[in-house]
This record gives C-alpha cells, sequence and structure tokens, in this order.
C-alpha cells in the first residue's frame, strides 16, 4: 500500500473508533507496524492516529464501565454520559480527522491541535 493511502487509513480508523471501539486494536497493531518508518508523513498520521485513538478509546471503555459496573442502563448518568460523548467528544475527534485525511490527500503533514505540538 501507498504512504499516503495508509497515512489516509490511520485516520478513517480513528474516525471508526469513535463509533466502534473494537477498532482500536487495528489503530494500535498500525502503530506498531509503522512507527518508526522512514516516511514522515505515514510517521506522523500513525502516532496521531494512535494518541487519538487512545483518548477516545479509554473515555469510552470508561463511560461503559461505569455504566455496566455502578449506574445501570436505566439511569440518568448513562442519558448524561451518551449526550455528552455524542454531542462534544466525537465532534472534537472527527473534525481533526478529518483534516487529516484533507491535508494527507494533498500530500501534506497534518498535526492535530494540542496533540502533535504536546507530544
Amino acid at each position: 500500500m501507498q504512504v499516503k493511502t495508509q497515512s489516509i487509513v490511520s485516520h478513517v480508523l480513528v474516525i471508526l473508533n469513535l463509533l466502534f471501539p473494537f477498532i482500536y486494536p487495528i489503530i494500535f497493531y498500525s502503530w506498531l507496524k509503522n512507527k518508526n518508518t522512514d516516511e514522515k508523513m505515514l510517521r506522523v498520521s500513525v502516532r496521531e492516529a494512535f494518541i487519538l485513538g487512545s483518548i477516545t478509546f479509554i473515555i469510552f471503555s470508561s463511560l461503559i464501565a461505569l455504566v455496566l459496573l455502578h449506574y445501570g442502563f436505566k439511569s440518568t448518568f448513562t442519558l448524561v454520559a451518551g449526550e455528552i460523548y455524542y454531542m462534544l467528544i466525537i465532534p472534537i475527534s472527527f473534525f481533526p480527522a478529518i483534516m487529516g485525511i484533507a491535508r494527507n490527500n494533498a500530500n501534506q503533514i497534518y498535526y492535530y491541535p494540542l496533540i502533535g505540538k504536546l507530544v
């Protein structure tokens, strides 16, 4: 697979991870496989996708664990947590991934806001 395609796929996996957390192992495998590659665009894209995917996976897993272990699915907490996740966390994570796809498609390196400059 070409470098550009692999970079775009890493951002697409982040978007899929927002709704389907079982995609996270694929992101992790992609990061392990490409973290030391010579291609800077691929290395940066995979690293950014791994970090953002990890953050969203931890948030989603924590919410599910709280719901299952403490509050239950019929609680108000479940409703509020779900709304916050879908109205706040997904858009905050979705737009940088879309920008990463667009920039990688133009053969440019894209650093996610906050993540790329801090790590």
